[in-house]
């Protein structure tokens, strides 16, 4: 259940930070007609809470990390929790029901070898002429 908390929400977490960031453009878009000092607050405290918030998303990274691993020593996906038999192999664990990708520590693998291969067509013959 924690790794799913965690799985949830770092895949959420930058949607989550832009949208607030948008919230507080709109009151302080709001608050430059009303009262400046206001927006002038808002701008220097947007500032200075982007470096916690990349932070907070640092931290969230490494604790859905330290969810997953039990899992892949495991043999198991983290996603599904289908039990993977001896395909379960380095550098990319792949799960073979969910099709999920994970690195050794944890990380799931976003990059060009997560999604899995289809196989290629085979081109007409020029022999059937």
């Amino acid at each position: 259940m924690l790794q799913r908390f965690f799985a949830a929400l770092r895949a959420n977490y930058g949607v989550t930070v832009f949208f607030l960031y948008l919230g507080a453009f709109a009151v302080a878009f709001v608050g430059t007609f009303t009262l400046p000092l206001l927006a002038i607050g808002m701008v220097l405290l947007a500032i200075f809470l982007l470096v916690p918030a990349v932070l907070l998303g640092d931290l969230i990274g490494a604790l859905s990390r330290w969810a997953n691993r039990p899992y892949i020593r495991r043999g198991e996906c983290p996603r599904c929790r289908e039990q993977q038999g001896p395909a379960w192999e380095p550098p990319v664990y792949r799960c073979a029901f969910c099709s999920a990708a994970w690195l050794p520590d944890g990380d799931p693998e976003d990059g060009p070898s997560a999604v899995p291969a289809e196989p290629a067509l085979s081109s007409p013959s020029n022999d059937a002429r």
